[in-house]
């Protein structure tokens, strides 16, 4: 017995001891036992994919993204992946129009089609297999004449299933088989009808996880706003909002939203008002008892059941921010993140690195800025994965990033995506002595202090670097900039194609593109607009080794455009030299 007990205790105490060699092991690796506290503060490539066909311009329907599928469209069709792996599920094809709107819904891939510019046809398609699972006419107008549209409010695609506007009916439907599962009898008649809206239209739908939601809004009347369930159909409960000339409403999980003119109103999802402030404002969502929104540029929290504040923080004023699985992400207005077209904006690509999201817990703590690997458009989340687009030369990549945990470490920061500042280069020290002397025999390197931090980062060099002749009139200027500096080869040029002006600038007035010329592998020449008169610039963008450098000059001249080329190509030679 005692021997038994003896041994007993003996493997106790080695599983003790081998429990603790391995919290050490994890320690030691960067991580932690556990679910590791905080928010995440880096990005992994997860998986990539690349279609063919352009997707960025602003004309393009964007891609449609859940935790089931990414549907994206090219042309006249529209590929299905699997958001986990970026693996390639189906392609739907045969749409009478390029792009036609899309969305998903009940793990449904559901579009619009179009037929003599009506948006008239709901069709579903299992995204496993591409095949038609049904389709549904839209409701002709008042008078039974002509085709219907669902052009504006004509469907909802909810989490649980799509919604559509039927005549004085709001209809749910059964995302796999097209049955109504439940309707709901609507007051579509306005004493005032809006200038604008169709009278038999006054309706805005909104949803949540849990709630299909109907605002009524007639002019001169008192708008009303009803929250149906969306299991049976049966109304939950009716607000009366006020009278006001514009009204709209948004919905994220277990929270609402209300504009009403200059007001922001923010609603728990049974219709508790927690929050009346001026000013602009949208939900986020709900969890664990605590309601997330923005306000102003505020990030709030409050709680559900007395609407008090639990937390604010400062926050940058942004396009974008959603609530998932917990975490909340933004997209950041890092230079780079072309969400704005900043692609084509102003300067000389100082600081123009890749996109970049903040990440905020439940409990307020944020994440510095975390650069993607990539530049490029946030598209949103499916489930841990972020997802980004990114417009390259012959096709789109979508990206897959992961959010992770990585151990602190000052030398390798995370605002420069883990690279030591001590890589940067010295932007002045990459243009050779002998190259300057053939430009010009007194070119002075004048580097921009300004430019020796980067996103915060102290760095070691200018990043940033004009160059002149002491005896010049200013037509010799030229500036070479470092971008970024990559973790290897494969990712510098990887951003590099994504970070370029392809496609259309609509900002510009009309499709106005790059004119992009490559002379040679990883060098492109191109011009951009800048300023109120859209003056073209010549400019370059170069992969020298891991680094993406930039290289700008005055005006789209001849002599302007050579300087470039001369340049870039320097530049281009030494990257193969210099690793």
């Amino acid at each position: 017995m005692a021997r038994r007990r003896a041994r007993t205790d003996l493997r106790a105490a080695g599983a003790g001891l081998l429990v603790v060699v391995l919290l050490v092991l994890l320690v030691g690796d960067g991580r932690t036992a556990g679910k590791p506290s905080g928010p995440p503060n880096t990005l992994e490539v997860a998986w990539s994919y690349v279609t063919t066909g352009r997707a960025l311009d602003a004309r393009d329907v964007p891609p449609a993204l859940s935790d089931d599928a990414l549907a994206v469209p090219v042309g006249r069709s529209v590929r299905v992946l699997d958001p986990r792996s970026g693996q390639l599920l189906s392609i739907v094809n045969g749409f009478a129009e390029e792009s036609p709107d899309l969305g998903l819904s009940g793990g449904v891939l559901f579009l619009v089609d179009t037929q003599n510019h009506f948006k008239d046809t709901l069709r579903a398609y299992d995204p496993a297999t591409g095949r038609e699972l049904w389709h549904r006419r839209a409701a002709p107008g008042p008078d039974g004449k002509g085709a219907g549209d669902f052009a504006i409010g004509g469907v909802l695609l909810a989490g649980w299933g799509p919604v559509v506007m039927d005549g004085d009916r709001a209809l749910a439907l059964d995302p796999r088989s097209g049955a109504v599962r439940w309707n709901v009898r609507l007051d579509t008649h306005c004493a005032k009808p809006h200038p604008y809206v169709d009278d038999l239209d006054p309706y805005q739908i909104a949803a949540t996880s849990t709630r299909l939601l109907l605002l009524r809004h007639c002019t001169d009347e008192t708008a009303e706003l009803q929250a149906v369930d969306e299991r049976d159909g049966r109304s939950v409960w009716r607000k009366r909002l006020g009278r006001g000339k514009y009204i709209s409403v948004s919905a994220a999980d277990g929270a609402l939203g209300v504009r009403m003119d200059d007001d922001f109103r923010l609603l728990t999802e049974s219709g508790e008002e927690i929050l009346r402030q001026a000013g602009f404002g949208f939900p986020l969502g709900e969890e664990q008892g605590v309601v997330y929104a923005g306000v102003g540029q505020k990030l709030r929290a409050f709680r559900a059941d007395t609407g008090k504040p639990a937390w604010k923080r400062a926050r940058p004023l942004t396009s974008l921010a959603f609530m998932k699985d917990g975490l909340i992400v933004e997209d950041t207005s890092t230079d780079g993140s072309y969400s704005g077209d900043v692609r084509w904006s102003v300067g000389d690509a100082a600081g123009q690195g890749p996109g970049a999201s903040t990440f905020v817990d439940l409990d307020g703590h944020r994440t510095a800025s975390v650069p993607w690997p990539v530049a490029g458009t946030l598209l949103g989340a499916s489930g841990e994965l972020l997802v980004v687009r990114s417009e390259e030369a012959k096709g789109t990549r979508y990206t897959g990033l992961r959010p992770e945990h990585r151990a602190k470490d000052a030398a390798r920061p995370i605002a420069l995506g883990g690279t030591e500042p001590r890589h940067w280069p010295d932007a002045c020290g990459l243009v050779d002595a002998e190259l300057l002397s053939e430009l010009a025999p007194d070119y002075l390197a004048l580097p921009e202090k300004r430019s020796r931090t980067m996103h915060g980062v102290r760095l070691p060099h200018p990043s940033v670097c004009r160059f002149a002749t002491e005896s010049g009139d200013g037509s010799d200027v030229f500036s070479v900039t470092v971008r970024w500096a990559a973790p290897d080869v494969t990712a510098a040029r990887t951003y590099a194609a994504s970070a370029m002006p392809w496609g259309c600038a609509p900002s510009l007035g009309g499709c106005v593109t790059a004119e992009i010329e490559e002379p040679r592998s990883g060098a492109w020449l191109y011009t951009y607009r800048t300023g109120l008169e859209s003056r073209p610039v010549a400019h370059a963008t170069v992969v020298s080794g891991r680094y993406v450098l930039g290289v700008a000059a005055g005006e789209d001249e001849p002599a302007h455009r050579a300087l470039v080329r001369r340049v870039a190509l320097h530049l281009s030679e030494r990257g193969g030299r210099r690793e």
